[in-house]
């Protein structure tokens, strides 16, 4: 049997090792050497746990709702 397939991105909480701005708002989410913060590792891009948080609410919302979707086709 083949091992089932993951349709979310590979990624981790990792430590900035520079200063830099969140991928998603540069100028107002800076990033400091030593924070932790989401990493994408396909893409390496980077993200605030602010945003990380709002992103993975969101995108646990839309998860939940197309699996009560699939369940319902059942």
């Amino acid at each position: 049997m083949a091992k089932p397939k993951s349709l979310i991105l590979s990624m981790e909480i990792t430590t900035a090792g520079h200063k830099h701005g969140c991928r998603h708002n540069r100028r107002k989410h800076l990033l400091a050497k030593g924070d932790r913060r989401l990493t994408i590792l396909s893409d390496n891009h980077h993200y605030c746990l602010a945003c990380a948080k709002t992103f993975l609410t969101n995108d646990i919302g839309r998860l939940q709702k197309l699996l009560t979707e699939v369940e319902a086709l059942e």
